[in-house]
């Protein structure tokens, strides 16, 4: 009897293993995401048609990182069964702010590479999970925005509008898509609500960043974007203790930084954009005094010193013009345009022998058939009474044009 029952015993056990199922669940749970993925392969070899095994999959990549391939198990998943597949989801409430983030990374991952319908299908995931989240109908906008379907953006920027009227980054986002139909008035707007409300975000955390100063520091503040642009930790990291004064480090202040990023590069955008709306209403002085705020915050931003270097020029204070000219060639040595500009403000201030050299041995250098530059050399050689080489350059620049 008693060998009866061992023997039972014994069968029981060999009959009833460890499913792959089970098995990979209790490696999910350690952590051990590389055993868990091989159990789940072996549980799709023998039950294809099982869409649990596809939430696990999708458990272990997001545990590992792998956004869109989480994002293709789930799917994967929901081939097999839709309902039942969701409710894998909905019912584990703890873990949905993780899918929810899973998702949303994966959209962004999709979106850099253009895959914008694969992007919006997790976005959909996304709003199913978290219909609250303004991030994903911000998102959302942008792919419609690339993809040229304006009227699907505005739609996605006025629910995260409606979610959070305050959001200044759906207020900003409104506003370019309207100043990029050209609508600049009614840009304008969007753009003045997006600054009030970024400017409250960046005062808040200025405040925290600062504590130790007597005020925000410019310098200081561009430094930080420069740092971070470049994800230089160490930069940062002495930054933080010796500028700063927090004794903690990066280590500290890393989220008020990122914070401070984020919403300076975006209070440093809205400025660049309404002074370009107000450039193109023809307004420059409210354009030019836009430009300087958004390069008080960031003063590396080329496009905001082109125009405000072009405004210069226009009004004849050629020595400011030149300041922001030289800074973008210090950014960019081989841009054409900057130079161009020197030369033309060195031609204003009739100091020939510098525009020549400019023309000559920058413009040209970089474009060869720069008839602009031809025409303006022509002018100078004319006014230093170089009438033999105004006229080369002349028959150059007509040859150009007969060419083109």
């Amino acid at each position: 009897m008693k060998k009866f029952i061992f023997l039972s015993i014994v069968f029981l056990f060999i009959a009833c293993p460890p499913t792959a199922k089970n098995s990979a669940r209790i490696y999910i749970q350690r952590g051990e995401y590389e055993e868990a993925r091989e159990q789940i392969l072996i549980g799709l070899q023998q039950s294809p048609n099982d869409y649990e095994y596809y939430g696990l999959l999708a458990k272990v990549e997001i545990g590992i990182g792998n956004w869109v391939e989480a994002s293709r198990a789930f799917q994967n998943g929901v081939k097999i069964d839709s309902v039942k597949m969701m409710n894998f989801l909905l019912t584990d409430q703890q873990n949905i702010p993780v899918y929810w983030q899973a998702f949303y990374n994966a959209a962004i991952t999709l979106m850099g590479e253009r895959k914008y319908e694969e992007a919006l299908t997790n976005l959909f995931y996304c709003e199913i999970l978290q219909p609250d989240n303004v991030n994903e109908y911000i998102l959302e906008g942008g792919i419609y925005t690339e993809l040229g379907d304006i009227e699907k953006a505005n739609a996605a920027y006025s629910r995260a509008l409606n979610i959070d009227p305050e959001n200044p980054e759906a207020h900003f986002l409104v506003g370019k898509a309207v100043f990029e139909k050209g609508l600049y008035d009614s840009s304008l707007v969007h753009f003045d609500d997006a600054v009030t409300h970024f400017n409250k975000k960046y005062e808040r955390i200025a405040r925290v960043l600062f504590q130790n100063l007597p005020g925000v520091d410019e310098e200081i503040t561009q430094e930080i974007i420069t740092l971070w642009t470049a994800n230089d930790e160490t930069g940062l990291d002495r930054l933080v203790k010796v500028r700063l004064g927090f004794d903690g480090g990066l280590s500290a202040q890393r989220r008020n930084l990122e914070q401070f990023f984020k919403t300076s590069e975006g209070l440093a955008r809205t400025y660049y954009y309404l002074g370009m709306a107000y450039y193109n209403l023809k307004d420059e002085a409210l354009a030019f005094e836009n430009l300087l705020k958004s390069l008080a915050i960031k003063g590396d931003d080329i496009d905001a010193l082109y125009y405000a270097g072009e405004i210069s020029l226009k009004n004849k204070k050629f020595d400011e013009s030149m300041e922001y000219f030289t800074k973008i060639t210090k950014i960019k040595e081989d841009d054409i345009y900057a130079w161009f500009y020197m030369g033309v403000n060195y031609t204003q201030k009739k100091d020939y022998q510098k525009a020549i050299d400019i023309y000559e041995n920058r413009v040209l250098t970089l474009d060869p058939e720069n008839i602009d530059a031809m025409t303006n050399l022509a002018y100078v050689y004319r006014e230093m009474g170089n009438n033999k080489k105004a006229l080369e350059w002349l028959t150059k620049a007509e040859k150009l044009q007969k060419e083109q």
